[in-house]
C-alpha cells in the first residue's frame, strides 16, 4: 500500500528544488488581454509542490506539513550549497560547457535567496490557510480550500519573491539589474495570473487523489 506522507513529502522536496533548478530559463506565455508574459519556466513544477502540500494537510494534518515545509527548506539551501560547490570544482580541461554551466545553474544571490524567503513565508500560509478552511467547512467543499489557499499563498509567493529577487535585493547589490515601478508590477501580476491558473486546473487531481481522505481534519493545535 503507498505511504501517502512518504510518498507526498517526496514530491513536494523534489518539486520545489526542481522548480528551482527549471526557473533558470524564462518562458513566454501569450495571455488574453495582457499579451506575452515572461514567467520562470519551474511555475508548472511548484504547482505540483502545492498540490503535494494540500494533500499532506488533507490526509496528515497540519503539524506534519508545517514540518515538511521546513524539512524542505533546508533542503533547498542545502541543494544551492552543492550546486555553488560543483561550480567552483575545476573543469576537465577538454569540457567546455562550464560558462553554460554556470549560466544555468548558479543563480545570482539576489534570485536565491528571495526564492528560499518566498517559500517559507508562502507555503506556511499555504498550510495554515488550507487547514482553517478545511475546518471551518467540516471537510466539505473541497474546490474552496484547495484553491482559496493556493490563489491566496501563491499571490504572497509571487510578491515577495518578484519584489525581493528583482527589486530590492538588486538595488542592495546582490545580483541582477533591479526592476522599480511598472516593470516591476507587470512581472508580479504576469506570473500571478499564470499561477493562479495553474491552481485551478490543480483541483482535478486534488479531488481524484484525495477521494479517500478523512472527512474532517484531526483536531490540532498551533
Amino acid at each position: 500500500m503507498l505511504n501517502t506522507k512518504l510518498t507526498l513529502t517526496t514530491v513536494f522536496a523534489g518539486s520545489v528544488v526542481l522548480a528551482n533548478v527549471l526557473a533558470a530559463k524564462l518562458t513566454w506565455l501569450e495571455l488574453p488581454i495582457m499579451g506575452g508574459v515572461a514567467i520562470p519556466a519551474g511555475f508548472v513544477a511548484f504547482g505540483v509542490a502545492y498540490l503535494a502540500s494540500d494533500l499532506l494537510v488533507e490526509y496528515h494534518g497540519r503539524n506534519v506539513a508545517h514540518d515538511v515545509v521546513n524539512g524542505t527548506i533546508l533542503t533547498l539551501i542545502i541543494s544551492y550549497l552543492l550546486i555553488w560547490i560543483a561550480i567552483a570544482m575545476p573543469s576537465a580541461p577538454f569540457w567546455p560547457l562550464q560558462e553554460s554551466y554556470v549560466t544555468t545553474l548558479g543563480g545570482s544571490a539576489s534570485i536565491v535567496l528571495a526564492s528560499i524567503i518566498a517559500l517559507g513565508i508562502a507555503q506556511h500560509i499555504d498550510v495554515s490557510l488550507f487547514a482553517r478552511l478545511m475546518q471551518r467547512t467540516n471537510g466539505d467543499h473541497k474546490w474552496l480550500r484547495n484553491c482559496g489557499s493556493t490563489i491566496t499563498s501563491q499571490g504572497i509567493d509571487t510578491v515577495v519573491f518578484v519584489g525581493l529577487g528583482f527589486g530590492l535585493f538588486p538595488l542592495l547589490g546582490l545580483g541582477g539589474e533591479p526592476q522599480l515601478g511598472m516593470q516591476l508590477v507587470s512581472i508580479i501580476v504576469g506570473q500571478y495570473v499564470v499561477k493562479v491558473g495553474v491552481a485551478l486546473l490543480d483541483t482535478i487531481p486534488f479531488y481524484i487523489l484525495s477521494r479517500r481522505s478523512p472527512v474532517s481534519p484531526p483536531t490540532e493545535t498551533g
